[in-house]
């Protein structure tokens, strides 16, 4: 108010001294002038405080969005955290598979062997058996026709007086005799 005192004082000491001439523009600069300042003057307040309120609420807004995008960013960021750790967790296990199937794999190599020999052990032992009862049959079966010659001759021997038989039986004499 004081302020507006003085410049009506002013305003009014310069019209009467006649130091402006007061034509049409001039006129009309002091008409914007003078509504400039009763504006300023009467809406100045309000429109203080509603460019107050319009700051307030700008630095309200900025201060979420600001909020909003650090929370998605601090998001992003544990996302970020979550799939490096899935990455090492994934290259872990990876690395455990790769060594349980490649020890997997040579102890099953080694059963394959190991079975492998066993089978071949009792193949062998199998053939050994089978060798050893072959073996009895020949001898059994040598016995036989052994024995069978031995009737053979002793028939001929005996019964069809051939010579060459005799002689074998005589032989055949000889040789029990001697071993008694």
């Amino acid at each position: 108010m004081k302020f507006s005192f003085t410049f009506i004082i002013l305003f009014v000491f310069i019209i009467t001294n006649k130091l402006f001439l007061f034509n049409e523009e001039f006129l009309i600069l002091l008409s914007f002038i003078s509504f400039c300042f009763v504006i300023y003057e009467q809406l100045g307040k309000i429109f203080n405080s509603r460019f107050e309120s319009k700051i307030v609420s700008f630095k309200n807004s900025f201060l979420l969005s600001i909020d909003s995008i650090s929370e998605k960013l601090n998001v992003k960021k544990k996302l970020n955290v979550t799939i490096i750790e899935s990455n090492k967790s994934f290259n872990l296990l990876k690395n455990y598979y790769l060594n349980f199937s490649t020890k997997f794999l040579n102890e099953f190599i080694i059963y394959l062997n190991n079975k492998e020999k066993i089978n071949f052990s009792n193949k062998l032992i199998c053939l050994h058996r089978l060798e050893t009862e072959y073996f009895k049959l020949i001898v059994l079966l040598l016995f036989k026709k052994i024995k069978i010659i031995n009737l053979l001759t002793n028939f001929f021997g005996n019964n069809l007086q051939l010579k060459r038989f005799q002689t074998l039986n005589l032989i055949n004499k000889l040789i029990i005799i001697k071993k008694i």
